[in-house]
């Protein structure tokens, strides 16, 4: 299963049309996955992504498919931002069946009381799990990232990491963390078919 992907179309900055999501799926198929889940950010940058109107779009994407033989599961990756407590607490969270919650960080920047948004998880009833967290490198160093392992923080890593897709650094990083089994899961994040296609699985 594919804990992380952007194959929900026009909704974000992965697949644009209807066309593309289904490369992604044939994709993924291909390559040995039997389902994924859709992960489409919830963003400042894309206000109009509400757990509403991804469920609403999700449903157009099953609708299009003409069989059902691959498991397809909505969610959505939070990003730790001003917007983010109202978006977890206006409606109730896309979540990973209902326990965990994906979440991450900005990439250059820590945002401020982070570590305050991740415990509004924890209280709101869900299991945090930080996405791709070898790729935070230059917010923060690898051992205070594996640090939040001890605070009820899992992770899930990007399969692209662990060849080299986003460098030799962020792969070391993941493969570190794989040897401490720091991982609850694994996704693919792919954003279209192009980026699928790098991957070494």
């Amino acid at each position: 299963m594919d804990m992380h992907c952007h194959l929900l179309w026009g909704v974000d900055d992965g697949a644009h049309t209807l066309q593309d999501s289904r490369d992604i799926i044939s994709l993924l198929k291909a390559r040995g996955f039997h389902g994924a889940y859709c992960t489409p950010h919830i963003i400042s940058r894309y206000p109009s992504n509400t757990p509403s109107s991804l469920k609403a779009r999700f449903r157009e994407l099953l609708d299009s498919l003409p069989d059902r033989d691959f498991d397809l599961r909505l969610s959505a990756e939070y990003m730790l931002d001003e917007n983010f407590e109202r978006m977890i607490t206006e409606e109730e969270p896309l979540s990973h069946d209902g326990t965990h919650l994906l979440v991450e960080l900005p990439q250059f920047r820590l945002p401020n009381a982070w570590m305050d948004m991740l415990q509004l998880v924890l209280d709101r009833g869900f299991i945090p799990v930080l996405a791709h967290p070898e790729r935070y490198g230059k917010i923060m160093p690898p051992e205070e990232l594996a640090a939040l392992s001890t605070r009820g923080i899992r992770f899930q890593g990007n399969i692209g990491s662990l060849f080299g897709l986003y460098g030799k650094t962020c792969q070391a990083v993941a493969r570190q963390f794989r040897k401490e089994n720091l991982y609850l899961w694994w996704g693919t994040d792919a954003h279209n078919a192009s980026m699928l296609k790098k991957l070494r699985l």
